[in-house]
């Protein structure tokens, strides 16, 4: 089992359960310069900013996704990625987590990424289509030094040090923010679908 430990400070944790969720333009004026496909080949930096994932796709950036948190559980969430961008994208790995405070400071929390349910699966969303994850993490006493309290929760996607804020759905199905101790987060790895992700 592959096990990375990371610190993080992040986004949003909702209610009474609530977590707080991708050629040089002198060179064309040069006698002899490469053709651009020419240029290409030879110059592989020269490929754009998006890093393509498996089978060509590009790898979804934070600003790509919108991100629901939504609560199982005490200690346990579902964690959906959605495209809203325009164009295909590719997710595969972990994200990241960050939390903050009521006044938008952030707060450092121990986070471990689990290959839980399995390793990573690698997947291609078209825009409106979602991968998953779970969550997990430890309740603690807020008067503890070690306990964080957080009021929001940001994701950020595989590779992207970038985050957005992730909408934060209760037990109840109602999206609602409120304050969450947190002492540490279990964050498992992405998946294509629903199944097992929080069965751990």
């Amino acid at each position: 089992m592959r096990v990375t430990r990371t610190v993080v400070a992040t986004c949003l944790i909702p209610a009474a359960l609530t977590l707080a969720a991708c050629g040089d333009p002198a060179a064309e004026d040069e006698p002899g310069a490469a053709t651009p496909s020419t240029a290409a080949s030879a110059d592989p930096t020269d490929a754009g900013s998006d890093t393509p994932g498996d089978g060509g796709t590009a790898a979804c950036a934070s600003a790509d996704l919108s991100v629901d948190v939504t609560i199982q559980d005490a200690g346990l969430a579902l964690l959906a990625l959605t495209n809203s961008s325009s164009a295909p994208c590719q997710v595969d790995g972990w994200v990241t987590l960050a939390f903050e405070r009521a006044d938008r400071s952030p707060v450092e929390v121990d986070q471990e990424q689990v290959e839980q349910p399995g390793p990573p699966l690698a997947t291609d969303l078209d825009p409106g289509e979602s991968a998953f994850a779970g969550v997990k993490w430890a309740t603690c006493d807020p008067a503890l030094t070690d306990c964080a309290v957080v009021t929001t929760v940001r994701v950020g996607a595989p590779g992207d040090s970038a985050t957005v804020v992730a909408r934060v759905i209760g037990i109840d199905g109602n999206e609602s923010v409120g304050e969450l101790p947190v002492a540490d987060v279990q964050i498992g790895s992405i998946q294509p679908s629903t199944q097992g992700v929080v069965a751990w």
